[in-house]
């Protein structure tokens, strides 16, 4: 993991408290399911389910983080792991899109890539820091305020002062 900048995901209160919220009803179910006149086995089944829900939450809570590599962003989310080309990124964006994605946060930033529709949304806690990172792992790329956009030729002709 050498040459990486790691960041984690912001995490908006109201989602910790939902996640921890279905990690504790699962729990409780978990035990609760005991006094139930089903047999040994499905109340055993029902437990490992149970818990092991309660764990996936909170792994993905608190396991969703970002590394900016020499040339890749690594994206985990609990045990989901993506990896980007930095050279795909052509633009980064604020965003409050709240489509399913790996981030803990509605304060976010739409990562759009080449040859994808609907790129990637990320909430780095240190949004200005991963920003930096990319630009300065990405030659392509240019910070402009709190986004990143290409340089060169598509992004618009003569440049304002360098």
């Amino acid at each position: 993991m050498t040459g990486r900048t790691g960041f984690p995901s912001k995490r908006d209160a109201w989602l910790v408290l939902f996640i921890w919220a279905g990690a504790i009803l699962a729990v409780v179910g978990a035990v609760a399911q005991f006094d139930s006149r089903a047999p040994l086995l499905v109340r055993a089944l029902l437990l490992v389910v149970l818990l092991a829900a309660a764990a996936f939450m909170l792994w993905v809570l608190y396991g969703t983080a970002y590394a900016v590599g020499r040339d890749e962003l690594l994206v985990r989310c609990g045990p989901f792991r993506f990896k980007v080309r930095l050279g795909d990124i052509e633009s980064v964006t604020p965003s409050r899109n709240p489509l399913s994605s790996p981030a803990c946060s509605l304060d976010r930033l739409h990562i759009r890539l080449r040859g994808s529709r609907v790129g990637l949304l990320v909430s780095p806690e240190d949004k200005r820091g991963f920003l930096a990172a990319l630009v300065e792992r990405c030659p392509h790329l240019a910070l402009a305020g709190d986004r990143v956009v290409g340089r060169g030729p598509t992004s618009g002709g003569a440049s304002r002062g360098a």
